[in-house]
């Protein structure tokens, strides 16, 4: 097995555990604070696509505003708990269990992606530029990607359960996108509080950026 698939097999295999829990912090209700602020300042247009959903927390916040969403996630036990949440919706987002890297489908048909977890799990610079690809191709010209990464400044991560924890620098972003496509508009780093093992918030520090990708 190549090493690329044998760390997606990995990569799915924690996942699948991590939701087939009732207390991981991943499933949590609420939008994060950073989507409310992105829905309110007006930035999130057209369709949008939430990568790496977990259970659904953006895109069901963004459903009930009316936006037309597509979620998807490498664990089925998400997306089956994402769609839990959303029975009895009048317009529900789409739900898809997919690995990112490789997605088949939905060429050039987004113009917002949020992604506030999922490039940091992948540890690969192969992975990063597969993953940054794959939203080449199913964006629009002149789409917009929100990122939030957690930083490689952190001396110990949010999350312990025996997992490489994430650990992203500047260069690494900028190398991922800089090759595929993609223009880096804004890229800020600061500290926030996120939720880690425990439902316990701790200050992390993580990247923010704005990525447009090219009029090509």
């Amino acid at each position: 097995m190549k090493n690329n698939e044998k760390h997606v097999t990995n990569l799915r295999a924690f996942w699948e555990k991590e939701y087939e829990s009732d207390k991981t912090p991943f499933d949590v209700n609420e939008p994060d604070l950073w989507v409310v602020e992105l829905e309110k300042s007006g930035k999130l247009r057209g369709k949008i696509f939430d990568a790496g959903c977990g259970t659904g927390r953006t895109a069901i916040y963004l459903a009930r505003l009316g936006y037309d969403i597509v979620g998807v996630d490498i664990s089925n036990n998400a997306i089956e708990r994402a769609k839990l949440k959303t029975a009895g919706m009048n317009k529900p987002p789409n739900f898809i269990q997919s690995d990112l890297c490789c997605l088949s489908g939905y060429d050039n048909s987004f113009d917002t992606v949020i992604d506030i977890g999922c490039f940091h799990s992948l540890f690969e610079n192969e992975l990063r530029y597969s993953y940054a690809a794959t939203l080449y191709r199913i964006c629009r010209p002149n789409a917009i990607l929100y990122l939030r990464a957690i930083s490689n400044a952190n001396k110990k991560g949010i999350h312990t359960s025996g997992f490489n924890l994430p650990s992203i620098s500047e260069e690494e972003i900028r190398d991922s996108f800089s090759s595929n496509g993609w223009k880096i508009k804004e890229l800020e780093h600061q500290g926030v509080e996120l939720l880690g093992d425990g439902g316990q918030t701790k200050k992390s520090y993580c990247w923010f950026a704005e990525i447009e990708r090219n009029n090509m």
